[in-house]
């Protein structure tokens, strides 16, 4: 999973139909517990769906700008556009049936 800023942030999904952004911070309990479930769906999903991560408390505007309240906070882009946002903790299990169908609905 990347690490991203601000500064990386306008690029983020241009190169994959979808593309998913972690807001965090290194205060968050439940941040820490999701961090490691990305990670292993980064490694499961490959190429299909990208992974990043942006700390909040480093990037304030931006998340701002995006509406984020809480954290954990994922924002999903399908073709580089952001789409949804997924707020609180989800196991494994609950985010790759969520991501299958959103692959699903790229590939419609």
């Amino acid at each position: 999973m990347q690490a991203i800023t601000s500064k990386d942030f306008e690029h983020v999904g241009d190169d994959t139909a979808v593309t998913v952004v972690d807001f965090w911070a290194d205060w968050c309990g439940p941040c820490k517990m999701q961090t490691p479930v990305l990670e292993a769906l980064d490694q499961e999903y490959g190429d299909q769906v990208k992974f990043a991560s942006l700390d909040v408390d480093q990037n304030q505007e931006l998340a701002q700008s995006l509406g984020i309240m809480s954290i954990p906070s994922m924002v999903v882009f399908k073709n580089g556009m952001p789409t949804e946002k997924v707020v609180g903790f989800h196991p494994k299990a609950a985010l790759k049936k969520y991501l299958d169908e959103k692959l699903t609905e790229v590939k419609a």
